[in-house]
């Protein structure tokens, strides 16, 4: 499986070794090659396209292209953060208008003082049965739940044509300091292989 890990938009970048080498080994073990993309019409080469926290806008015809690789089958996954902040929120949900979904990032913050690990801006959510930690997140609504709790819902997808789109409420739960706590780490890989 080869991911493509955009840098066109402004995004957290995979080479970064302080933020998300753990990541890139975990998924090289798994045999899944995650390349960082600086084109974004290069993405189309991959079989799953990540945006991670995607600062620019995107425009009207990278909209169409997105649906293009949609209806070649492929999966595109958007993560934001809590609170819109950057605008990173509003970037991605005008992208999922433009292409027909009924997935929308909330521009909050969840804070759960109930489910969380060790911290209520840490919230723990449900992933098949698993646990995972998913940190200064915002909610979303609309799709099928990847990741929920009894109160929120931090991941869903949708199928768009013969493709998957996904969208996760924070771009950290599978950094550094996150991934090898409880099953994030399975979760990011089940991602990047487009387990959905």
């Amino acid at each position: 499986m080869r991911v493509g890990w955009s840098s066109s938009h402004g995004e957290f970048l995979i080479d970064d070794y302080y933020y998300f080498s753990k990541l890139k080994q975990r998924a090289e073990e798994q045999g899944i090659r995650i390349v960082q993309e600086s084109s974004f019409y290069r993405l189309e080469r991959y079989d799953v396209i990540i945006f991670n926290y995607p600062e620019r806008r995107f425009r009207i015809r990278e909209a169409g292209r997105i649906r293009s690789w949609l209806k070649k089958g492929k999966t595109v996954i958007f993560t934001s953060y809590y609170n819109n902040i950057d605008g990173v929120s509003e970037v991605v949900n005008r992208v999922l208008e433009r292409i027909g979904s009924n997935m929308r990032l909330n521009l909050d913050t969840v804070r759960d003082r109930r489910e969380n690990y060790r911290d209520p801006m840490l919230p723990v959510g449900k992933w098949r049965q698993k646990s995972v930690v998913m940190p200064c997140t915002s909610s979303i609504e609309g799709g099928s739940p990847l990741v929920r709790n009894s109160s929120f819902v931090f991941g869903s997808y949708e199928e768009i044509h013969q493709g998957k789109i996904a969208i996760i409420g924070t771009c950290v739960f599978w950094d550094n300091f996150t991934i090898d706590k409880l099953s994030n780490t399975e979760f990011a890989i089940s991602l990047l292989g487009s387990d959905l």
